[in-house]
């Protein structure tokens, strides 16, 4: 019988393009109408990063991985399994984690892309605990990285505001130790609901009827209210569910909740619901805007460095999105 092994966390890291854009650039420069107020007021978002020439979500992607290696105090060799969640791969084959895997020179190893939208990154991280859980591989590189400003629509003011291009990736490695590292994570998805987060083309469906300029399919569609009141609800259902985990599990508490960042309203709505402290929740939307599957890893890499969390806490990550679908994981550091 397999000996099942704890999985630390072992290293984090992050990329965010060096292109800032801010409120007021889309006023003046694509002539929406909005203004700095509206959007900081209705989403918390004061500005993001845009890839820029030659940067897509595999550069972003191998940036952040490669900086997670290094802290975890390995090289490239050592990593025996990358798994990237994206919804904006370079091509729709090979996949992102293979042009990962060829620009920071790993060896033969597996690689491959999940597709679960901005829970894209704790699905990724549930399979690559399963691997160095079993033993299958010692070092796995999980990463979110995403190049969403590809796929919006500029002139719809209530989605192209939101989201922003980065990478933020871990190394998870085994340990003998169990009561550490990765200690519960639950999916979930519905894909009855479907149509409230789409981007219905790039893909290979038949086109509806009707002149390609009503198509609009290579677009975001958002429908706002409906993903509100979905965010909302499932945010606290996660809350409470991993507040009995970690009881279950003989956890003192959750020292800090670093959930999707999407939105600053949905954000404290569930926090009022659940009242779960706000003093002990992790915040960067302001700076970088919906990043999708990247959001919560590159919150976790920046709360580490910059030390608002710090090793031996226990840390509940919370994201939901399209699919639809939400997922969360209880992670002691």
């Amino acid at each position: 019988m397999t000996q099942l092994l704890g999985v630390a966390l072992r290293g984090t890291g992050s990329y965010l393009p060096a292109r800032v854009v801010t409120n007021d650039e889309f006023t003046e420069v694509l002539n929406l109408d909005t203004s700095d107020e509206w959007i900081r007021t209705r989403t918390g978002i004061r500005e993001r990063r845009y890839a820029g020439q030659g940067e897509t979500s595999a550069t972003l992607g191998a940036a952040a991985g490669r900086l997670a290696i290094e802290t975890a105090g390995l090289t490239p060799a050592d990593i025996d399994l990358i798994v990237c969640a994206t919804v904006t791969p370079d091509l729709m084959c090979p996949s992102t984690a293979n042009l990962i895997q060829a620009e920071l020179g790993c060896g033969h190893i597996p690689a491959f892309d999940i597709t679960a939208a901005c829970s894209g990154f704790l699905y990724a991280l549930s399979v690559g605990t399963q691997f160095v859980r079993t033993g299958a591989a010692r070092h796995a590189l999980v990463v979110g990285a995403e190049v969403l400003t590809r796929i919006l629509d500029f002139t719809d003011r209530n989605s192209c505001i939101l989201f922003g291009d980065g990478a933020g990736a871990v190394v998870l490695s085994a340990t003998p130790v169990i009561n550490t590292g990765v200690r519960m994570i639950r999916l979930y998805s519905d894909g009855s609901r479907q149509e409230l987060i789409q981007v219905p083309s790039r893909v290979t469906p038949n086109p509806p009827p009707g002149p390609p300029q009503l198509q609009r399919l290579d677009y975001m569609r958002l429908s706002g209210r409906e993903v509100f009141r979905f965010a909302v609800t499932r945010m606290v259902e996660l809350i409470e569910q991993a507040e009995i985990d970690a009881r279950e599990l003989g956890l003192t508490g959750i020292d800090a909740l670093i959930p999707h960042q999407v939105n600053q309203r949905i954000i404290d709505a569930a926090l009022e619901s659940s009242g779960f402290p706000a003093h002990k929740v992790v915040v960067n939307l302001s700076k970088y805007g919906n990043t999708s599957a990247a959001s919560v890893p590159i919150a976790l890499d920046e709360a580490l460095r910059t030390g608002r969390c710090k090793p031996g806490d226990t840390v509940l990550l919370v994201a939901f999105g399209g699919g639809l679908t939400w997922s969360s994981a209880l992670v002691t550091l």
